[in-house]
């Protein structure tokens, strides 16, 4: 198993640019194991597990923050497993996926009671909503900027409903492929942003 990362940077007023963290994923010779299938949570946790070692031994923990991917039916079924692999500066992303109010209940009190960072993954697609916000309280949401057609739309109408379910997330958007989507994410009120424009702007500099 091997796997990549991706910074998340932040935009300063002044314009200036700064690395706050990666977020880590299985490479996709392994994750092509469950394409047209659904991941169960025992393969789940081996992936977390391996992704949160890997953070660990990178040292990139000591660097900044460290999003990994989590299903939350994994977090609910094997809380005692996670815990023993989180550390400091590890936000655990919780993956899209509908889950009754009960899990995501006692997924915030994990976190809340652990001092473990959440984020919520893919706003607005499959159960990924103003509710799950709500529960869980999280210190951070995604919004793929791919995800729908009306991209910039879609982004200002999940601002809002972010902003409704709880003042104190903060919002990343992901899949940033060029400078001008990322200067009207700016005009948003965006700053944290991922995606394929750190590609362009290293081989340009």
């Amino acid at each position: 198993m091997d796997f990549r990362k991706e910074s998340i940077f932040s935009e300063t007023p002044k314009g200036e640019r700064k690395r706050i963290g990666f977020e880590y994923r299985a490479r996709l010779g392994f994750e092509s194991l469950y394409v047209g299938q659904e991941k169960d949570e025992r393969s789940d946790l081996v992936i977390f597990k391996f992704l949160a070692g890997s953070a660990i031994v990178e040292g990139d923990l000591e660097k900044g923050l460290v999003f990994i991917d989590i299903k939350p039916t994994t977090l609910n079924r094997y809380p005692n497993d996670v815990v023993q692999f989180v550390r400091n500066n590890m936000v655990l992303d919780i993956q899209k996926d509908f889950v009754s109010k009960d899990i995501l209940e006692k997924i915030h009190d994990f976190g809340k009671n652990r001092d473990v960072m959440l984020a919520v993954d893919d706003y607005g697609q499959e159960g990924s909503n103003r509710a799950r916000v709500e529960i869980l309280k999280p210190a951070y949401v995604k919004i793929d900027l791919q995800a729908h057609e009306e991209k910039f739309d879609f982004v200002l109408w999940s601002l809002n409903e972010i902003k409704r379910a709880s003042e104190t997330t903060e919002v990343i958007v992901k899949n940033v492929s060029s400078e001008e989507e990322l200067e009207k994410l700016l005009s948003f009120g965006i700053k944290l942003w991922q995606g394929k424009l750190e590609r362009i702007l290293t081989l340009r500099d």
